[in-house]
This record gives structure tokens, C-alpha cells and sequence, in this order.
């Protein structure tokens, strides 16, 4: 077990360090916590554990991609922990903007009048995650329901005719 546990720190310690990464998170740009993942962060379970206060054991394989995306120095993870502040670099990586002229709309989303629907839903019905978790959802049944060309199917499907 690592030397950040709840043995070290109080359950209020980890709450308070979910809040403060949030926090940063939305500072960024990172709409979601899906985005800060995606972008070179640790995995969206973890970053969810985080933010929420339920994690407890990281390792600094978790902490310094998390310190890095949040333009933090290092060691400002367990400065927070510890009831200080994080500090944070001069220059932050930039978060993945959204295209010009697409009404602020994410990328996977701008085009398309369904997932834009999506996307608009009313804050108090649906927070990012939740938005993000229902496109990626349509995007894959989409996918599973589109034809595919006979080249890509299995052998013994091609083998036989599809029959």
C-alpha cells in the first residue's frame, strides 16, 4: 500500500482534494472527467475516485499524469492532502478546444443534431459524465448496427456466402 492512504489522511483530506481537482479540472477546460482522461490523465475510474474523495491508494504512476494535466508541480497532490494548496505551473497543457463556429459543441458532437440534443440537456437533469456516458452509448449502437463490407467479415462467413 502506498504512503497515501486513509491511515495518513482523513476521509475529509481526500474530499477536500477531489473538490480542489475538480475544480481545476472545469479551470482547464476539461468539461468532463472522461476529457482530462483522455487527454494523458489517469483513467477515468481513477479521476472519478479522485474527484469524489473515494480513493485512497495511488501510486505516483496515478499522481504525477494527474499533476502534469492539472498543471501542477509535483508534490502538489499530497500538499493538498496535507490541508495545503497545489501549485500550479505558469503555463498549463492546453485541453481540447472546441472548433470554431461549432456553437462550443466537443468535436464528436458538433456535427450531429442528435448528440448536440444531448449535450444541451439541462445541467440539473445531467452533468457531463452523464452526457459524455449517453453520446459514447448512441455512438456505439450506432457502430454495432451499420453493415459491414464483406471483406470484413470473419472467414468462415465469407467462406460460406453469409449463410
Amino acid at each position: 500500500m502506498s504512503d497515501l492512504d486513509e491511515r495518513d489522511h482523513p476521509p475529509e483530506a481526500w474530499r477536500r482534494l477531489g473538490r480542489i481537482v475538480r475544480r481545476r479540472r472545469i479551470e482547464l477546460g476539461f468539461g468532463s472527467q472522461a476529457s482530462l482522461a483522455a487527454e494523458g490523465g489517469p483513467s477515468l475510474s481513477v479521476v472519478n475516485k479522485i474527484e469524489t474523495g473515494r480513493g485512497r491508494d495511488y501510486t505516483d504512476r496515478v499522481i504525477i499524469p494527474l499533476e502534469d494535466r492539472l498543471a501542477w508541480r509535483r508534490g502538489s497532490f499530497r500538499a493538498v492532502l496535507e490541508g495545503g494548496e497545489p501549485e500550479c505551473l505558469d503555463t498549463a497543457p492546453a485541453a481540447p478546444a472546441a472548433e470554431p463556429g461549432d456553437g462550443g459543441y466537443p468535436a464528436e458532437v458538433a456535427g450531429d443534431p442528435f448528440l448536440r440534443f444531448i449535450w444541451d440537456a439541462p445541467a440539473a437533469l445531467a452533468d457531463d459524465e452523464d452526457k459524455w456516458a449517453a453520446i459514447t452509448g448512441v455512438l456505439l449502437r450506432r457502430m454495432r448496427s451499420a453493415p459491414r463490407a464483406a471483406e470484413e467479415l470473419p472467414d468462415h462467413r465469407r467462406k460460406a456466402g453469409g449463410i
